[in-house]
């Protein structure tokens, strides 16, 4: 197994759909399809744990590591690049939007 085949445990429904919804809505996409994250990268509702997907997404913890894990407030949807990105304590995210794609930054 490598690093893109891991799937995210844990988080029931609700916590999922409540972290969700945290996500900005995009005036003309349907909000409960999609959203972009906080680096700008879309991402797709159905999508959440799978890193084969463009658009699949993850709910990062910013709180683990110091004081064991966050209220739902605290948690953020990262596109799944953009939450290894900030797994690997690199604080930008790299995957943005470009029009209706995803793509990577070449800067920081």
């Amino acid at each position: 197994m490598n690093a893109t085949d891991w799937f995210p445990a844990g988080y029931d429904r609700e916590v999922v759909e409540r972290v969700w919804r945290q996500a900005p809505e995009i005036p003309g996409n349907d909000a409960a399809l999609w959203r972009k994250d906080e680096c700008g990268a879309w991402i797709h509702r159905l999508d959440y744990g799978r890193r084969h997907s463009d658009f699949g997404w993850e709910i990062h913890d910013p709180s683990v590591g110091w004081s064991g894990p966050g209220v739902v407030l605290a948690l953020r949807p990262l596109q799944w690049n953009n939450y290894l990105d900030r797994l690997a304590s690199q604080t930008h995210g790299r995957i943005t939007a470009d029009g209706l794609r995803n793509a990577r930054r070449l800067w920081d």
